[in-house]
């Protein structure tokens, strides 16, 4: 998974103890980590947008052809346990396809960044008129984003395509575990600190942890 560029929002699916933000502090200290190594490596889950580049090479003598790019969300209401906030100070990432895990029917879509907006704007159908074909040794990446402002999900994916004459697939997952991204809980379109458990905010000594309130503190 590529690192954010412009976002360090984390949230976690349970209470933080004391000696779990010591460490992560810790691990903060040390500049041997970066952010996303650090936050994930305890747990925590990315919020709004979540990005994962995936890297396909052809390995037949017969070119084989890239149909979709499927996924596979499993959905519920946001996370609300630990908040790490340290909230979106830029635009969205431009990425190449979406995925809105807010539909009922979620698909490849097209990804479009828009000024001021912290996730990309997601329209069409990707794959409607996109179609990739390998050659024995080409690569092809893609960089693929899914969005919610509304539930947590964990997803997976599946790539489709048409080798030798037959429909194959191969399921993509994040080293034998689903991905995972999470909605922030909002209130009147602002931030609502008071939904969660725990909040932390970024100081001179690493997170600390400050009291919940309705206004997140600044």
């Amino acid at each position: 998974m590529p690192p954010r560029e412009n976002d360090n929002t984390w949230v976690f699916p349970g209470p933080v103890s004391a000696q779990t933000l010591r460490d992560i502090n810790g691990d903060f200290a040390a500049y041997e980590k970066s952010t996303q190594e650090i936050m994930r490596s305890y747990g925590g889950v990315e919020s709004g947008v979540s990005t994962v580049e995936l890297e396909l090479e052809g390995n037949r003598a017969k070119e084989v052809r890239i149909t979709d790019i499927a996924i596979r969300p499993r959905c519920r209401e946001p996370l609300k346990a630990a908040l790490f906030d340290n909230s979106p100070q830029g635009s969205a990432e431009t990425v190449q396809i979406g995925y809105d895990l807010d539909r009922d029917s979620v698909f490849a879509q097209e990804s479009k960044v828009v000024d001021g907006a912290p996730l990309p704007q997601l329209t069409g159908n990707y794959f409607a008129s996109r179609k990739y074909t390998l050659k024995l040794g080409e690569q092809v990446t893609f960089r693929l984003s899914t969005v919610t402002r509304e539930r947590y999900c964990e997803y997976t994916f599946r790539v489709e395509f048409i080798a030798d004459g037959n429909v194959g697939s191969i399921d993509i997952d994040d080293q034998g575990r689903p991905f995972q991204v999470t909605a922030l809980v909002t209130r009147s379109g602002q931030l609502d600190c008071s939904a969660y458990q725990q909040i932390h905010q970024p100081s001179e000594r690493g997170w600390t942890r400050v009291a919940p309130s309705s206004a997140c503190p600044r």
